[in-house]
């Protein structure tokens, strides 16, 4: 198996252990595997080209999206895990042992008490407002690290109301596609 057909197993593979241990714990809403691969992989994939550095760290990654479908695909880079539910974690760790993937760390505590893992990009996919993002993971992010949101609808009121030392250096629309729905990619930096 070359290296891309390999990336595509993997993704598939990943996505069964997830719709398997969803019916035990709740750790997506959806139930259809082509619904998966377009708002877990396809979706989670889309920000591959967006992170910046080798350390990521994915809070609150829930079942494992965006970290998982993205450290398959970039085995270069290193992916911090961070939920603070003990059983999700016990599902991450256990599909990165089936996926055997090497670049990948799980840590089980809320993202504030977490201290300095110099991460060079912090993505969050719906995790909650701009600030919280912030407050939860800056401790974790190197100086010039990037904060990447992945949105839904943008909310103006929540980028107005950015902390202080914090800017949006951009807000990206993308087509994910086969997703009927309007993504945006909110990139932050310290000021």
């Amino acid at each position: 198996m070359n290296h891309s057909d390999e990336g595509v197993h993997k993704q598939a593979l990943y996505l069964e252990l997830l719709l398997e241990a969803n019916k035990n714990i709740s750790l997506t809403g959806i139930k259809n595997p082509k619904e998966a691969v377009i708002k877990h992989t396809i979706d989670s994939l889309s920000v591959s080209g967006a992170i910046e550095g080798k350390k990521i760290v994915d809070i609150g990654s829930g079942g494992g999206t965006p970290g998982i479908p993205l450290a398959i695909a970039n085995p270069e880079k290193k992916f911090y895990l961070i939920d603070s539910v003990l059983k999700k974690i016990k599902f991450l760790d256990e599909a990165i042992r089936t996926l055997e993937l090497d670049n990948v760390e799980t840590i089980c505590d809320r993202g504030e008490n977490i201290g300095k893992l110099s991460a060079n990009t912090v993505v969050s996919r719906a995790f909650g407002s701009l600030n919280y993002l912030i407050e939860s993971s800056k401790k974790m992010v190197s100086r010039n690290g990037l904060f990447l949101a992945m949105k839904g609808k943008i909310n103006q009121e929540e980028i107005n109301e950015l902390k202080t030392g914090f800017s949006v250096l951009q807000i990206q629309e993308i087509e994910v596609p086969y997703l009927e729905a309007t993504r945006h990619f909110v990139f932050i930096k310290r000021t």
